[in-house]
Parts: structure tokens; sequence; C-alpha cells
């Protein structure tokens, strides 16, 4: 198979609000969204800022601020405070 396939297919991404490739960085984003904002808070926070391995440590605080905001307003826009 190609890579990425000639005609990949599209899904509804709720944080884009449009149909987007499941091929592209959008659909990736919006998948690691939805991963963290179904996780137990304590489990979440574990993930975002835990000592080892946490995204903190590997990808640096504005990061983490940044997918914070992203998973409050992908929870919004599933209507869920």
């Amino acid at each position: 198979m190609p890579y990425p396939p000639d005609n990949p297919p599209h899904v509804f991404s709720v944080l884009a609000g449009r149909e987007v490739s499941t091929w592209s960085e959008e659909w990736k984003h919006e998948c690691e969204v939805r991963y963290l904002a179904g996780l137990p808070l304590a489990q979440r926070n574990d993930a975002l800022d835990g000592s080892s391995g946490s995204m903190k440590l590997k990808r640096g605080e504005a990061a983490v601020a940044y997918l914070r905001a992203e998973i409050e307003r992908y929870g919004m826009l599933k209507g869920k405070p």
C-alpha cells in the first residue's frame, strides 16, 4: 500500500469542524485529544504531567498546555463541560 493511499478515507473531525483525511495531522491530533479526554482525570494528569515518560518531559510545558486547552475545547464541542 502506498504511503499515504491515493484516496485515503475521510472522517468528520470535531476539532476541525469538517471532514479530514484519516492520514492527516489533524486526525492524528484529534485521536490523541479524544484518547486523553476519555481517561479518568488522575490518569490524564499522570500522562500529561507524570514523572516518568510524561508528555511534559517529552514535548514541553507549552505542548501540554495546548493539549489541555484542546481537551477542554473538545469536551465543550461534544457537550461535556
